[in-house]
């Protein structure tokens, strides 16, 4: 029977790649983007006391409603979240030397540093809980929480993992729809290469973008590529029921055979999965053919 700590465990791990996924490529530009005025972010400190050189905008109340938050003062926050001593101390552990303090990441690049960084803190910390951890009143330590026990602050962490990680997607969807991008156009004019985004042709599958998936392929696209997520444009095209995109991609040379981390299933159980028969039936018969040669 799995533990109660090996469920915190999975989620706190099935969460954390969500988001790693979701700000992966994140730009300058799109991380102290402001979409509105009034918005909180993080700033060059005036005070001269940040260690970094930059501090989060907030209030010891914060108005309500509160101020929108870049992604520079969510992603921050997340850090702050994960990393801080209490989710050592409140659980009755000590941190260790080498963790340090949260950072106020000043760059993109520094931030999925410090994200990288304070989940491997947290995972290791949460990862040492007993089942005593977990089921004792965390006490004076913890305040006005100190009749909770430890399972229900760890529940409280990965609530702020969750939510705050949801937050920073919905805000790349929001930059990413006003500031409309469309790569495949300009692979198609030769402005970006294979080298450049090797595994474009799996993200146009992802975006069920069928029509340019067989130019990019002609021109030297990989297929056997594989979106953030994990999934082959083979996969993608199964689940989705495009056969002539599946076609194209078998002559191209696609692996039928790969299989994605979330299912662990082969592009033919995508197809049947996802209730795609002509797709099955035609992959099965490929498998068929192949048997009997």
């Amino acid at each position: 029977m799995t533990t109660l700590s090996q469920n915190l465990l999975d989620l706190s791990d099935f969460a954390w790649q969500r988001l790693r996924n979701r700000v992966e490529g994140l730009t300058d530009e799109e991380y102290f983007w402001e979409p509105f005025d009034g918005c909180w972010t993080i700033r060059p400190a005036d005070d001269g006391y940040a260690a970094d050189g930059f501090s989060e905008d907030g209030l010891r109340i914060p108005p309500d409603p509160a101020p929108f938050t870049t992604l520079a003062w969510r992603i921050t926050h997340i850090v702050d979240i994960l990393q801080e001593d209490r989710t050592a101390t409140w659980f009755g552990h000590q941190p260790l030397a080498e963790d340090g303090q949260p950072p106020t990441p000043a760059s993109a690049a520094d931030a999925l540093v410090a994200l990288d960084r304070s989940y491997e803190i947290w995972r290791r910390r949460l990862a040492a809980l007993s089942q005593d951890d977990l089921d004792r009143p965390m006490g004076e330590i913890a305040g006005p929480y100190a009749e909770h026990d430890g399972t229900s602050f760890a529940l409280h962490i990965l609530d702020e993992l969750i939510h705050h990680g949801a937050e920073v997607g919905t805000v790349r969807d929001f930059y990413r729809g006003t500031h409309p991008d469309d790569p495949f156009t300009a692979a198609l004019a030769g402005e970006l290469t294979p080298t450049d985004r090797p595994a474009l042709l799996a993200e146009a599958a992802a975006a069920q973008r069928w029509e340019v998936v067989p130019q990019l392929a002609g021109l030297g696209f990989a297929v056997d590529e594989r979106t953030a997520d994990g999934f082959t444009a083979a996969h993608l095209a199964a689940g989705n029921g495009s056969l002539d995109t599946l076609r194209v991609l078998v002559e191209h040379g696609a692996d039928l055979s790969l299989t994605d981390p979330r299912f662990n299933a082969d592009v033919l159980g995508w197809a049947n999965w996802f209730k795609q028969t002509e797709a099955a039936d035609y992959l099965t018969e490929r498998t068929r053919a192949g048997s009997d040669a």
